[in-house]
């Protein structure tokens, strides 16, 4: 069985950011494994390499920093929590605050001042939910109303930030962006459950961010450089599901008629289980065929509002734990791959006071940006001061829920792979639906030589579903490509809606 190579120092930021890592082990599913000649690999990349050389990589740069923009309507932390920094450190993220020029609206330059951004919380089961909504400048053109809304869907440990140059390109284009933090992540709430004993007492108390300076109460509203949603106290399961019903309540939210659903990674999955519907529960007694989602639909009519879902670099599960459904293991390599886990998850991933040391007292900015180096083989000059303040502000303010969000999305069910919801839906992911892959020919998270990569890989070269309604475009990037390289993913992307959903 291969493993892949990782380095000790991008072990740990795998461990604390970018948990896909894990799930996406080379030789999983190897029974749904393509057969895919490396020729047919080479073939791919050799077109993505050519459409490299055509386009050229302009990078855009927007004018304002939106993750220190304070006029955004704002939510308070949980009120028991308390955070602590250093004095130092503190008055720095002032004076830069203070530096700074404010505003509510952000407008990047990259079309017409007509084109508006803007940015807010979403209220979703008491939660907040950070959304970035970007629209055309023209939206009253016929051309511009026919067209669907996006949702865009980052992976672990990120946000809507990453986003940047694809949102540019699709507001360009003529397209509604919406981008949101997934619950737990980025600036969206981060729930976590107090526990309180008979009398109401607590028994689990808030952490604290600690260090030799003075105690400074709840910073975390007043002064952080992020506006973040309210860490509200209470029981939540993370899940692929969990997740698609969040994007699948937004669009009825905001009353979306048609929809192109894209994900990176684990958000990749996302977008699948809100296209497939797959996130409905319904009790052994109920016919299942009666429930639909609003995107999905149902098989009794409701047609779907999705009219095509792109996947950029797709994840295998929500974490490692699928490596457990590889139909070529024995028994006993089951049996010991379980008591593998179960050690890891005791002594690492399930382990609360490792997981709130790691963020306090381990994760740097100079770790994070060396670590998305890694990840950004194309132009690591991407990595800027934007792209580590998105991971590192919540990571740092996100409190309690932001380690609880690590540790189940570490230890939870890793949800249905990719292999599993065709096998699950091939009405609607083989028949119905145009499925586009962009891949990063230098990703180490989710290699394209890996089971995910080669199972879509074969069936666009074998045309597996019949239908020819998978493609697949292979350009120059690591795992980030749209942020690595704009400029041959967003020509992909583009040319694939164009062609195919229009």
């Amino acid at each position: 069985m291969r493993t892949m190579m990782i380095s000790p120092w991008a072990i740990l930021f795998l461990l604390l950011l970018v948990a896909d890592a894990l799930s996406l082990q080379p030789s999983i599913f190897s029974a749904y494994r393509a057969k895919l000649s490396s020729s047919s690999v080479a073939l791919l990349v050799q077109q993505g390499s050519t459409n490299n050389r055509i386009q050229s990589n302009l990078r855009q740069i927007s004018p304002t920093h939106p993750w220190r923009t304070s006029a955004l309507s704002s939510a308070a932390n949980n009120e028991e929590q308390t955070i602590e920094l250093s004095y130092e450190s503190l008055q720095e993220e002032i004076r830069r605050r203070e530096s700074l020029q404010e505003e509510a609206l952000l407008d990047d330059g990259s079309s017409s001042s007509s084109s508006k951004t803007e940015q807010q919380f979403w209220k979703w089961r008491n939660h907040d939910i950070f959304c970035e909504v970007r629209t055309p400048a023209d939206t009253s053109s016929s051309d511009s109303k026919r067209k669907p809304k996006i949702i865009l869907l980052h992976g672990f440990g990120a946000s809507t930030t990453y986003w940047r140059e694809t949102m540019k390109t699709l507001q360009s284009g003529g397209f509604e962006v919406h981008a949101l933090d997934l619950l737990g992540q980025g600036r969206s709430s981060k729930p976590y459950c107090y526990a309180r004993d008979g009398d109401g007492r607590l028994t689990k108390f808030p952490y604290k961010l600690y260090s030799k300076a003075p105690s400074i109460t709840s910073i975390a509203e007043e002064t952080s450089p992020i506006s973040m949603g309210k860490n509200t106290n209470t029981n939540v399961h993370y899940s692929i599901n969990l997740w698609a019903n969040m994007i699948d309540d937004y669009a009825r939210h905001c009353n979306m008629d048609e929809v192109i659903l894209m994900g990176n990674s684990l958000g990749s999955l996302v977008a699948l289980s809100a296209a497939t519907g797959d996130f409905i529960q319904t009790p052994n007694n109920v016919d299942r065929e009666n429930m639909f989602g609003y995107l999905a639909g149902n098989h009794l009519g409701e047609r779907s509002r999705v009219k095509g879902v792109c996947l950029f670099n797709c994840a295998v599960g929500l974490n490692s734990m699928n490596v457990l459904k590889n139909p070529n293991f024995s028994a006993v390599q089951r049996n010991v791959l379980q008591w593998i886990f179960g050690i890891l998850n005791n002594l690492i991933f399930d382990n609360e006071l490792l997981l709130k040391f790691a963020l306090n007292d381990v994760v740097t900015k100079d770790l994070l940006r060396d670590a998305l180096k890694s990840l950004y083989t194309y132009n690591s000059e991407q990595v800027d001061e934007e792209l580590v303040d998105s991971f590192y502000y919540p990571a740092k303010f996100g409190g309690d829920g932001a380690v609880e969000a690590i540790r189940q999305i570490y230890t939870n069910d890793a949800g249905l792979s990719p292999m599993e919801l065709t096998a699950k839906y091939p009405e609607i992911l083989d028949k119905k639906l145009p499925l586009h892959l962009i891949w990063g020919d230098s990703d180490v998270v989710t290699p394209i030589n890996g089971d995910v990569g080669q199972f879509y890989c074969d069936r666009v070269a074998n045309n597996r579903g019949g239908k020819g309604m998978t493609t697949i475009d292979v350009v120059s990037a690591g795992h980030l490509l749209f942020d690595d390289n704009p400029s041959d993913t967003n020509s992909a992307l583009l040319r694939w809606i164009n062609k195919r959903v229009l």
